[in-house]
């Protein structure tokens, strides 16, 4: 049997995690005493066994992102832009 620092190492995370996926009943133990709990290998194994998730093989590809558009707006001719500015600053007058 397995003590919760064993089971910890094995799983690679904290005592505390262990305690806290036996309150969550995540991972079954051995309650020994009320603060004592044991592991027997098959219920770590059970409980890997129930995290673990195939591989997607099929993944789809990435959609492509759109970046925004440049400031400023759209670009035309440079001259035409100005001879409209121009025209319409003159209506301002």
């Amino acid at each position: 049997m397995l003590e919760p620092k064993e089971v910890a190492s094995m799983l690679m995370v904290s005592i505390k995690t262990v305690h806290k996926l036996v309150r969550e009943r995540k991972l079954a133990c051995v309650q020994v005493t009320a603060s004592d709990r044991r592991f027997t290998h098959e219920q770590v194994q059970e409980y890997i066994r129930t995290q673990s998730t195939e591989v997607r093989v099929d993944k789809r590809t990435a959609p492509t992102v759109s970046s925004r558009p440049k400031k400023g707006g759209a670009k035309s001719s440079g001259d035409t832009v100005r001879a409209q500015l121009r025209e319409e600053m003159r209506s301002w007058q």
